[in-house]
């Protein structure tokens, strides 16, 4: 089948219009329910329902007198269809009115902001009015495919995916479906492999710091959070002074854009060391400012890290000859220092306070060069080594 016609199938409309008929004594409307048969040949079929309309009078002659009554009662038929999902809605319909509440009241604000985005960029436009029980592999893998054939990498189209998945692992949570399509959807096509994420080493940000103290004390105080500490963006904004003890960061809260909540995860809400050289900046800057939030505007709301970078940091890196990709490459310079330095992966999975080892070791801990070079020097040791014995043993034999 065409991508073309797996789009365009298993479309429902999306409001009941209800089927009209009449007695010689009153009019009714009928229209299906949620419930199904479960005996006898309609079982499985959805049941339908008759309302009576109003009966035949001086008032009530014609379906041109009715109709007001039939609009009426389908309003309340389609308002109780939103209210209680099923599996005959839209894609459109459940998750705009049901998944993408639940993640914005459930996930942090930049996680439900992803959700949505995906969404609107990239499904909707080819699966929004597919009903959630009739949406097929095969037609999320169409979609995938045809994102990667516009030039979207793995690394877009993972997100895509796991993004539909997770709707459908709610609808079946609250009973809606009974099976996930998505998870074994591909994309049928080669996409380029997603090129490497940046992440800068212990040499590269004490020279950032080097140069951002002076310019804005508030901007390397940015930059040693969100490597010494290992903070997201989120949570260096949503940091106050309270937060600080001289040893630990108390990590309680995020900001995104004009929203405070809560970490991302609960594991993330958890207390970090503070270590030279963030101790000494935080203790700089506190002297400036003791109150409220740590980076802060002089009104004491907290402080733009998006305006801070566009203004300050970026330009500065720049003119330095510093490749500056943003806030995360600390994260992810910092989680490989620590693994190859103490030898302990769970050791980066505590300071990025991650649930498992596994997003620590996938997304931010890369080995580093000089720790292979020495471990494949003793490995070189130790070859050497049991190649003179060999020979050793060779000569006496």
């Amino acid at each position: 089948m065409e991508i073309t016609q797996l789009l365009q199938s298993n479309r429902l409309p999306r409001k009941q219009k209800g089927q009209r008929f009449e007695t010689d004594k009153a009019f009714y409307l009928r229209y299906y329910t949620d419930e199904v048969y479960t005996t006898g040949k309609s079982a499985g079929k959805q049941k339908q329902k008759a309302v009576l309309l109003a009966y035949k009078s001086d008032l009530y002659r014609s379906w041109a007198d009715v109709e007001p009554l039939i609009e009426q009662e389908l309003a309340r038929i389609n308002a109780q269809s939103e209210q209680t999902p099923t599996g005959r809605l839209s894609l459109t319909e459940f998750i705009e009115q049901h998944y993408l509440p639940w993640a914005e009241a459930n996930k942090s604000a930049p996680t439900a902001n992803g959700y949505k985005r995906v969404w609107e960029v990239y499904l909707k436009p080819h699966l929004g009015n597919i009903s959630l029980t009739e949406l097929q592999t095969a037609q999320v893998s169409a979609v995938l495919t045809k994102h990667g054939k516009d030039g979207k990498g793995s690394r877009t189209l993972s997100h895509i995916k796991w993004m539909l998945s997770g709707v459908y692992v709610y609808a079946i949570a609250g009973g809606v479906v009974p099976k996930n399509p998505v998870p074994e959807a591909k994309w049928l096509v080669k996409v380029a492999r997603p090129e490497k994420q940046a992440e800068y080493s212990l040499e590269t940000v004490l020279a950032m710091l080097r140069i951002l103290e002076p310019l804005d004390l508030r901007a390397a105080v940015a930059v040693g959070l969100a490597y010494f500490a290992a903070l997201r963006p989120a949570e260096i904004r949503g940091l106050k002074w309270e937060d600080f003890d001289g040893a630990e960061l108390n990590v309680k809260r995020s900001i995104w854009r004009n929203k405070v909540g809560e970490t991302k995860t609960e594991e993330s809400a958890a207390s970090v060391p503070v270590i030279e050289p963030l101790k000494s900046l935080l203790e700089k800057l506190r002297k400036e400012s003791s109150k409220g939030y740590i980076l802060q505007y002089g009104s004491g709301k907290p402080l733009s890290l998006d305006s801070l970078n566009f203004r300050l940091i970026a330009p500065a890196m720049k003119k330095a000859g510093i490749a500056w990709a943003g806030f995360y490459p600390c994260r992810r310079g910092i989680s490989s220092r620590v693994t190859d330095t103490s030898k302990n992966a769970l050791n980066s999975t505590g300071l990025l306070r991650h649930s498992t080892p596994i997003t620590a070791l996938k997304h931010y801990t890369r080995a580093q060069k000089d720790s292979i070079a020495a471990a494949m020097k003793m490995i070189e040791g130790q070859a050497e080594e049991l190649i003179e014995k060999h020979k050793q043993a060779r000569t006496i034999e």
